[in-house]
């Protein structure tokens, strides 16, 4: 049986579930777009990483009509901000993360 997510999700929980699954990569996965804005952008799989793992949720979480929790968190790359935007969902295995997108700004 998969976890179920509290509703709503509050902020701490939601870090709390980004935290964990930043720890375990075979439960993360890039949308298409993200893949081709981290390239665009020169940001790696380590730096998103790195993002989930130590960064604060600046938007969200918000439930979306798919009934995933979208989040923004951000964090510092080189000096200058960077934030992820990303979605915590549930599937048979359990919880997992999708990056929709990464967005790198100049410092």
């Amino acid at each position: 049986m998969s976890p179920l997510l509290p509703f709503p999700l509050p902020k701490n929980k939601a870090l709390e579930i980004i935290r964990e699954l930043s720890q375990v990569s075979a439960r993360i996965f890039y949308s298409p777009h993200a893949k081709a804005r981290m390239i665009e952008r020169g940001v790696t799989m380590p730096d998103v990483m790195d993002c989930l793992g130590k960064g604060h949720i600046t938007e969200g979480p918000f439930q979306q009509p798919g009934g995933d929790w979208r989040f923004t968190i951000s964090w510092f790359r080189a000096g200058s901000p960077l934030q992820i935007v990303g979605a915590i969902d549930i599937d048979h295995d359990g919880t997992f993360l999708v990056i929709v997108t990464a967005i790198q700004k100049k410092g």
